[in-house]
């Protein structure tokens, strides 16, 4: 079975940005570099793996899912 792969980013009402990567396998540090390179001006003030990670990846399709703390 394949497992997706989904990347969640959170604005919130003070303009802190937070990106979240969802599902197996190391690509999604190079997805998050991608949005990265679009916030030139953002400051990373932590970054963390997790478990998944490590995981082997079964597929290579990614879903963007895009939120702001407001809507919620």
């Amino acid at each position: 079975m394949t497992q997706k792969k989904t990347i969640t980013i959170t604005v919130s009402a003070t303009g802190s940005i937070t990106a979240e990567a969802h599902g197996p396998g190391p690509s999604c540090t190079d997805e998050l570099a991608a949005i990265q390179a679009l916030l030139p001006n953002a400051v990373i003030t932590d970054s963390r793996l997790t478990p998944a990670y490590f995981q082997q990846a079964t597929t290579d399709q990614t879903t963007y899912q895009y939120e702001n703390e407001a809507d919620r």
